[in-house]
C-alpha cells in the first residue's frame, strides 16, 4: 500500500501517536485526533508536523484510511464519520502489521517491559552505526529522541506487537523478541491457554530467529520444536550476560557465548533492567552482528519508566508504568535492591478486569513495599464489574483505600515525615499526574525561607515594557461588565514575555486565561484565582498588508481595527467581522461568526504559542472550524494570523457594506451590556427561536434580563450582580426544557469555572 492520507484516532496515545509519526515519515498525509489531549505526545505530533482535526474532511483532506486505538471503540462518532466518507479502517496493530510486512521486522513481545526492551535495542542499533526505523510504545526521555522514524534505505524496522486486542496475530517478523509471558488481559482472551496460543503462533510464523531469556520455564515451552533457531539470553544462554559490578545508576556486563568476548558497561541498574538489556544487545547484534564498546551510549530511559520526578536527602518521588502483578513486584524489587529506607508505593490499579482477576495478586505484591496508597481503579473505557473495583486489593491487609485523590499528599506527607524514603507512583492510567503534582508540592515545599508566588518566579526575567500586576479588577475588561478581580493580570510586551509568564504559571500550578475584548465571558463574584493575560491592542494589534489580498494579524487586533484596515486597502470579505466585540485571538478561538460569515472562512494560516510556551505555526487545514470552537487552540495563546480577502472592491463600496451590516446588527441587537449570544444553537435551531417561544423574552431577576430585542441575549440594566444572571440564565434553561424538550448549552465562558457547577 503506498502512501496515501491517513487519520489516526487516539493519536495522543503511546500507541497510536508513534504509528502516526511513522507514517508521516514514510511520506502519508497524516492527520490525528483523540478525545482527550494534553498529552507529552501531542507535542511530538507537533514536531512531526501532524495537525489534531475532529473532522479532516471538513478541512479539506481526503484520507482513505483510518488507523484506530482499540481503546476507540464501535459506535464513537469519529468512527462513525470514517465509515461514512467510506474509509477503510485498521486498529493499530493491523495497519502497523500493513507497513511491515514487507520489511525485515524486529518483533518485541511480552506481558511487560516491551516499551523498555524496544527503546534498548533502538539505542544499541543506534550505537551500533545501523540504519532502521522503529515504533517505539512510548517516549524516550531524550527529547532529540523521536518515538518513532522511518527509514527509506533500510528493510529493517524494529517495533513493539501487543498481544491485549488479538492484532499479534498479523504479524510475521523476521526477529522476535520475547521479554517474559504472564496470564493477562482476561477481557480479551478467554483462559491462559489461549493467550499462550497466540503466542507460539507468533514464533511459528518468525523467519529467522526467536530470542528469549534463559530460564523461563514458559517460553522454553513455547518455543519447543520451533523451525528457527530459539537464542537464549541471560548467564548460561546463548548469549551470555553475566553482571560483574554496578551501582545506583549503571552496570557491568561481562559478554560471551554468541556475543563477541567483552565487558561493556550500560546505563541500568537492578535484575530486571539488566536482563532487558541483554535481550536488547543480543538483538542488535542478530540484526548487525556487532555490539558497539558503548552499546547504550544514547540510553536515558523512556518516560513513565522508573522517572525519578523529585529528589532531595531523604527523599525521592519515581513514576512507574507497571500495571501487572509481576511488573510491580519487579518494580519493588528494584527499589530495595538500589534505595535505602523505607519504600511507599502509591497504585492505580489499571481496568475492572483486570483488576478482578489480579485483586490478590496486586495485594501480595504490594506487600513487598513498607506502606501502600491504593487508588480509584483506571477504568480505560471498562465498565465496572464486581470484584474489580480497589476494594478487592485491599481487602484484608494493612493497604491503605485512598478513595479521594486530594487526600493523598497529606497522607503520603505523614508517612514520609520522620525517614529516609522513595515513594513510587505505580500505573498506568492517569497516575501520572498524581506523581507530577506531588514532586512539585515537594518543590515548593523544600523552597529555602518563604514560599514563591509569580512576580518571585520572573523578577529580572519580564522586559522592562511588561506589565504585571495583583487584584485586577475584570468587570471592567468585560462586555457583560460584572464579576470580581483576577489575583494576577499581566501585559506581555514580547513573545519572551508570554513564555516567562507560561512556565511560571506551570511551576506554581497557576490557571491563566488570555482575555480580548472579554466578549462571551462571565467572570464570577469571586474573580480569578489565576492569571490573566491580556494582548495589548497597541503593541499586538498591528495589520500589515502582504500583497496578494493577505493580511498579517497581530492576536490582539480588535475586529472593527482589522475591518477598517481591509477597507483601506480595498480587501473584501472581512465586512461581517464588523461591530464583532473582540479581538482577533478571542475569535479564532471561538471561531466568531456573524451575518452567515466565519472567521476561519478567511484564515490562510495562525501562529501561535502552546501551553508549554512553544511557538507553532499551521495551515488553515489544520484546524477544526466548528460552531463556536476551534479545538486546536484550545489553551493556546494566538500570536497573529495570516488572512487572505475574498477579492478587491472600490473602499467606499466595501464601507457602505460594514455599515449597512453594522446596521443591521443594531436593529437585531440590544445596545445594553451583554456577553453576546448566551446559548449554543441547537442542531438545525436557533437558541433565542425557542428562548422566543417559551415567553422568556423581559424574564428578568435584579438588574439582569432576556433581552426584549433577542431573546439568546441577556443584559446587564446597570445593576445586575453575577448571581442574577445565573439565576437568568437557570430560569431560560428550565423554560425551554419544559416548554420544547431541549436542554441550551452554555456559549459563553465561565472564567476558571465549569458550568456544571453554576447550573
Amino acid at each position: 500500500m503506498s502512501p496515501g492520507s491517513a487519520w489516526m484516532l487516539g493519536a495522543c496515545g503511546m500507541g497510536v501517536g508513534p504509528l502516526a509519526i511513522y507514517l508521516k515519515g514514510e511520506g502519508w498525509e497524516v492527520s490525528g485526533w483523540d478525545d482527550s489531549t494534553g498529552s507529552p505526545m501531542e507535542l511530538k505530533l507537533a514536531d512531526a508536523d501532524i495537525p489534531l482535526l475532529r473532522d479532516p474532511w471538513a478541512a479539506g483532506r481526503r484520507p482513505g484510511l483510518v488507523g484506530r486505538s482499540s481503546a476507540v471503540k464501535p459506535g464513537h462518532p469519529a468512527l462513525a464519520l470514517a465509515e461514512s466518507k467510506g474509509a477503510r479502517v485498521l486498529r493499530r496493530g493491523e495497519l502497523l502489521a500493513e507497513r511491515v510486512a514487507e520489511r525485515r521486522f524486529v518483533a518485541v513481545c511480552g506481558s511487560h517491559g516491551k516499551t523498555t526492551t524496544c527503546g534498548m535495542i533502538v539505542a544499541a542499533l543506534t550505537g551500533a552505526g545501523a540504519d532502521f526505523g522503529y515504533v517505539l510504545g512510548g517516549l524516550f526521555r531524550d527529547p532529540a529522541m523521536p518515538p518513532a522514524r522511518a527509514s527509506a534505505r533500510s528493510p529493517w524496522v524494529v517495533a513493539e506487537v501487543d498481544e491485549s486486542d488479538g492484532t499479534i496475530g498479523a504479524f510475521s517478523p523476521d526477529v522476535t523478541v520475547a521479554v517474559n509471558l504472564d496470564w493477562d488481559h482476561a477481557d480479551y482472551y478467554r483462559d491462559e491457554a489461549a493467550l499462550e496460543s497466540v503466542f507460539r503462533a507468533l514464533f511459528e510464523r518468525t523467519r529467522s530467529a526467536v530470542l528469549i531469556p534463559a530460564g523461563n520455564a514458559r517460553l522454553e515451552r513455547l518455543t519447543a520444536g520451533l523451525s528457527v533457531p530459539v537464542l537464549r539470553v541471560g548467564p548460561e544462554g546463548d548469549y551470555r550476560v553475566r553482571p560483574v559490578a554496578g551501582d545506583l545508576a549503571a552496570s557491568v556486563l561481562e559478554l560471551g557465548g554468541s556475543f563477541p568476548a567483552a565487558q561493556v558497561t550500560v546505563p541500568v541498574a537492578g535484575t530486571f533492567n539488566r536482563a532487558n538489556a541483554a535481550l536488547a544487545l543480543a538483538a542488535a547484534h542478530v540484526v548487525t552482528g556487532a555490539v558497539a564498546p558503548d552499546p547504550l551510549g544514547r540510553w536515558r530511559g523512556i518516560r513513565r519508566r522508573q522517572d525519578v520526578l523529585y529528589e532531595r536527602p531523604g527523599l525521592r518521588v519515581l513514576a512507574d508504568y507497571a500495571h501487572h502483578p509481576t511488573e510491580i513486584a519487579a518494580l519493588l524489587r528494584w527499589l530495595r535492591e538500589t534505595h535505602p529506607g523505607r519504600v511507599i508505593v502509591v497504585f492505580q490499579p489499571h481496568r475492572h478486569t483486570r483488576t478482578r482477576q489480579y485483586a490478590a495478586e496486586f495485594r501480595e505484591a504490594l506487600t513487598a513495599a513498607d506502606h501502600a496508597l491504593v487508588l480509584p481503579v483506571y477504568s480505560a473505557g471498562e465498565s465496572a464489574v464486581e470484584g474489580g473495583r480497589s476494594e478487592s486489593v485491599v481487602a484484608g491487609s494493612s493497604h491503605r483505600l485512598i478513595e479521594d485523590r486530594r487526600a493523598l499528599p497529606e497522607a503520603l506527607d505523614a508517612l514520609t515525615a520522620d525517614a529516609e524514603c522513595v515513594v513510587a507512583f505505580v500505573g498506568a492510567g492517569d497516575i501520572e499526574r498524581d506523581a507530577e503534582a506531588y514532586a512539585k508540592r515537594q518543590r515548593r515545599v523544600g523552597a529555602p525561607a518563604f514560599t514563591p508566588d509569580l512576580p518571585d518566579l520572573v523578577a529580572g526575567r519580564l522586559s522592562p515594557d511588561a506589565v504585571l500586576r495583583p487584584a485586577e479588577p475584570l468587570a471592567r475588561r468585560t462586555t457583560l461588565g460584572l464579576g470580581g478581580s483576577a489575583r494576577w493580570y499581566a501585559e506581555p510586551a514580547t513573545v519572551d514575555d508570554i513564555v516567562v509568564l507560561l512556565r511560571a504559571c506551570a511551576e506554581l500550578d497557576l490557571r491563566w486565561f488570555v482575555i480580548g475584548r472579554g466578549s462571551n465571558l462571565l467572570v464570577p463574584d469571586d474573580g480569578y484565582d489565576g492569571l490573566v493575560i491580556h494582548l495589548e491592542s497597541a503593541r499586538w494589534g498591528e495589520v500589515t498588508p502582504l500583497g496578494d489580498g493577505r493580511l498579517r494579524v497581530g492576536g490582539g487586533a480588535r475586529l472593527k481595527e482589522l475591518c477598517g484596515a481591509a477597507a483601506r486597502e480595498g480587501l473584501s470579505g472581512f465586512e461581517f467581522l464588523e461591530g464583532i466585540p473582540g479581538t482577533l485571538g478571542g475569535s479564532l478561538r471561538m471561531n466568531a461568526g456573524a451575518m452567515g460569515g466565519w472567521i476561519f472562512d478567511v484564515v490562510e494560516s495562525v501562529e501561535w504559542l502552546s501551553p508549554q510556551g512553544r511557538v507553532r505555526a499551521a495551515r488553515r487545514d489544520s484546524f477544526d472550524a466548528l460552531y463556536r470552537d476551534c479545538p486546536q487552540l484550545h489553551g493556546a495563546v494566538v500570536l497573529s494570523a495570516v488572512l487572505r480577502a475574498a477579492g478587491r472592491d472600490d473602499p467606499a463600496a466595501i464601507r457602505a457594506r460594514m455599515e449597512d451590516l453594522a446596521r443591521r446588527r443594531k436593529e437585531s441587537q440590544p445596545r445594553e451590556s451583554s456577553a453576546g449570544c448566551v446559548f449554543r444553537n441547537p442542531p438545525e435551531d436557533k437558541a433565542g427561536r425557542l428562548v422566543d417561544l417559551a415567553g422568556l423574552k423581559g424574564a428578568a431577576c435584579g438588574g439582569a434580563e432576556v433581552s426584549a430585542v433577542h431573546a439568546n441575549f441577556i443584559v446587564n440594566r446597570g445593576s445586575a450582580s453575577v448571581a442574577d444572571f445565573l439565576e437568568v440564565m437557570r430560569r431560560v434553561r428550565a423554560g425551554v426544557k419544559e416548554r420544547h424538550g431541549v436542554e441550551l448549552t452554555p456559549e459563553i465562558i465561565a472564567l476558571g469555572r465549569e458550568w456544571r457547577e453554576l447550573l
